[in-house]
């Protein structure tokens, strides 16, 4: 996130707000026509490998890979094609200038490759794996994307270079993680086959995974057509703007897309057992400490917004109420917890198809109805709106059929808290002192420690908590012995 962020920046820095909104156009449309071609297996690939394999029936992993790759590259090349042929009459729904046709067209070579890193990551995800993740995607895309932005930047090259080389990054990744694929299958997956083609497991998993796909369409409708409704009503200019504020806001959903991607599996593989009061215990904790972790950045981005926004440049602090309105919703996405792969995990993708896609449409129509009228604001409304109205969905969907919340008061005590301490706080050292970015940052670590003691003195530790931090005493080897005297002490 941290390396993609830097991205954003040094393209903002090195190019116009109008060069930065046709990046941001170029991964929209790139990460839709991908959804689309990947017809929902990113997430069907590793839950059937998970639920399979906590069903002692390992036997039945090849052919889901075998079928996953190829349903996968078959779905890319026809995505991309598709793209490729109607890329003009879909990037003048946004510019009269035909320069991002051709950025569309350059979107369209990747598509395939990058459903086949998705496929892939999902394979190694299945059997519990974050390795491969951590080399091909976050550190693997994220290095080369942004050595190809500082280099095209440092020597003032024409913006289509930037583009090129974005998507050559795409196409080099995707190749060397199949070659590492095929060398590392027997000693990590266990298998002696690349490929396995069992047509009754194919079909199973193209018909688990189909409903997945207007899923996954669905969340890029959500995560994306503010940024083409933008673009639709308004300039390319405006899109930059608001793509300073989204992915910062977005920032503080990292640690749950982190936790989501062992998570999921783990979960599967539970329900598999049919041990849900464990997956119960899971779900609480990691929720809790995700709220933990990223209240107090949410809370600086919510009461300097200008200041954070200057990263990206003086020009951009129009973004500032989108900002401050997209971190709330955010943070309380973390609230809820990890609804979404629950439910996948559960075989629920029918309601998650359904629930998404009225969400999607929701979206859609208050984008319409408010940015004329609202510009960014308006967006940052529609989008807001909508991912609550999807969580809550979802929340109350889980909870009915097996119990699994996170709304428990052993969680909103410290927030409560918190919050309020934070508030006065704030109002009391813009009072005294001018803000400049030593109080901003000396703020953002008072936050820490004012949700520090709200946790301590609300005494919002459990035994669950306990056992966590066993666990990463043990992985990390550290001694945690005093820390653990002293949180005893508050449960």
């Amino acid at each position: 996130m941290f390396f993609n962020f830097v991205a954003r920046v040094l393209i903002a820095r090195f190019y116009s707000p109008a060069d930065y909104g046709f990046f941001n156009l170029y991964f929209t449309i790139l990460s839709i026509f991908a959804s689309i071609g990947a017809i929902g297996l990113k997430a069907g690939i590793q839950r059937n490998i998970a639920y399979h394999l906590g069903k002692d029936e390992e036997e039945k992993v090849p052919a889901i890979i075998g079928w996953g790759i190829a349903i996968s590259l078959a779905g890319g090349f026809v995505s991309g094609m598709v793209l490729f042929i109607f890329a003009n009459p879909i990037a003048s729904i946004f510019s009269d200038d035909p320069v991002l046709g051709y950025y569309f067209k350059i979107a369209a070579i990747a598509v395939p490759f990058y459903i086949l890193t998705i496929a892939l990551e999902s394979i190694f995800r299945g059997v519990q794996r974050t390795k491969e993740r951590i080399l091909f995607n976050v550190l693997g895309r994220n290095t080369l994307i942004l050595a190809s932005i500082l280099i095209v930047g440092s020597f003032a090259f024409h913006f289509e270079k930037m583009m090129l080389a974005v998507s050559l990054s795409f196409i080099f990744l995707a190749i060397s993680f199949f070659i590492y694929y095929l060398k590392k299958r027997k000693d990590i997956l266990g298998i002696k086959k690349a490929f396995k083609w069992d047509i009754s497991i194919g079909k199973k998993l193209f018909l688990f995974s189909l409903p997945l796909l207007l899923v996954g369409l669905s969340q890029r409708v959500m995560g994306w057509a503010d940024t083409i409704m933008i673009g639709y009503f308004m300039t390319e200019d405006f899109v930059g703007y608001y793509q300073a504020a989204k992915p910062l806001s977005r920032f503080i959903s990292t640690a749950l897309t982190v936790t989501l991607f062992i998570y999921s599996p783990i979960s599967a593989s539970l329900y598999a057992k049919k041990k849900i009061r464990e997956n119960q215990t899971i779900y609480t904790t990691i929720t809790k400490w995700l709220c933990f972790g990223t209240l107090p950045i949410a809370l600086t981005f919510f009461f300097y917004p200008r200041w954070i926004l200057n990263i990206f440049g003086v020009e951009y602090s129009v973004a500032i109420i989108p900002l401050q309105i997209l971190t709330i919703v955010y943070f309380i996405n973390n609230f809820m917890g990890p609804n979404g792969a629950t439910l996948t995990a559960y075989g629920k993708t029918k309601f998650l198809m359904y629930a998404t896609g009225t969400a999607a449409g929701l979206n859609v129509i208050l984008n319409g109805l408010l940015i004329p009228f609202y510009d960014i604001m308006g967006a940052a409304i529609a989008t807001g709106v909508s991912n609550l109205s999807i969580n809550t969905i979802r929340v109350k969907k889980l909870k009915d059929i097996s119990g699994i919340h996170s709304i428990r008061f052993q969680v909103l005590k410290p927030i409560i808290l918190s919050t309020f301490l934070s508030v006065l706080f704030f109002y009391s050292i813009t009072y005294l002192f001018a803000v400049n970015i030593i109080i901003v940052a000396l703020s953002g670590i008072s936050f820490y420690g004012i949700f520090l003691f709200s946790i301590i003195s609300t005494k919002s530790f459990s035994e669950n908590d306990i056992k966590l931090l066993l666990l990463v005493e043990k992985r990390l080897g550290l001694d945690l012995t005093k820390i653990k005297k002293i949180l005893k002490k508050f449960i």
